[in-house]
């Protein structure tokens, strides 16, 4: 399944709701994208990503096909920044690396795309130097912050982006994406009824105990 249908599959609302903001040209500078794991909030960032620098857009979407698309499905675009923990942090100098990386002009234009993963992760210092990089962009920027715990992140933050939710999958679609893992009828039916995430349900089906 490609990362367009897989998206209409584990996100079908909120695949809607992006594709008529493409086709009407409506996205925001900061998203923050809060859910559970495994709910498909990489793969729309990265899916917008490409709708952002594709060549050949149709209606607004993304080919999927051209060498842009390729590349930020393959995460080699030069214009797409991707940030992760650090070992259990994001540290501020990683936000400055970041950050630096963004002052130079697009490789290949003016906009740039970052993507940070488990963004509640960040040190308070790394938080307060992102703070002042969404509020003071250099160039065109898009901000996509990716989290499972809302909670942890500074208020500032979260009043410079749009919150979009991640439902949780429904029991019937976490079956199924366990079935895809070859995790067994009778072990994934247990599964789906002592959590809605993906990841949870997998680390999970891998310890002693359970099994």
């Amino acid at each position: 399944m490609d990362n367009e249908n897989n998206l209409e599959w584990l996100q079908p609302q909120l695949f809607n709701r992006f594709k008529k903001n493409l086709q009407h040209g409506q996205l925001a500078h900061a998203y923050l994208f809060e859910g559970v794991p495994g709910v498909g909030k990489k793969e729309m960032a990265i899916w917008l990503s490409q709708a952002i620098f594709c060549l050949e857009p149709e209606d607004g979407l993304p080919c999927g096909k051209c060498q842009n698309c390729t590349r930020i499905l393959e995460h080699q675009h030069p214009d797409v920044t991707e940030l992760a923990p650090d070992g259990l942090s994001i540290k501020v100098d990683q936000v400055r690396e970041l950050k630096t990386e963004f002052s130079k002009s697009g490789v290949e234009g003016r906009q740039k795309v970052f993507i940070v993963e488990d963004v509640e992760k960040m040190t308070v210092g790394a938080a307060n130097s992102l703070l002042k990089f969404l509020e003071e962009p250099e160039g065109t920027v898009v901000a996509f912050l990716l989290t499972t715990a809302k909670q942890k992140i500074l208020p500032t933050i979260l009043s410079r982006c749009q919150l979009v939710h991640f439902s949780p999958l429904s029991k019937r679609m976490l079956l199924t994406e366990l079935k895809k893992l070859e995790i067994s009828e009778k072990q994934g039916a247990l599964l789906v009824h002592l959590t809605n995430s993906l990841e949870s349900a997998v680390e999970m089906n891998r310890n002693e105990w359970f099994n």
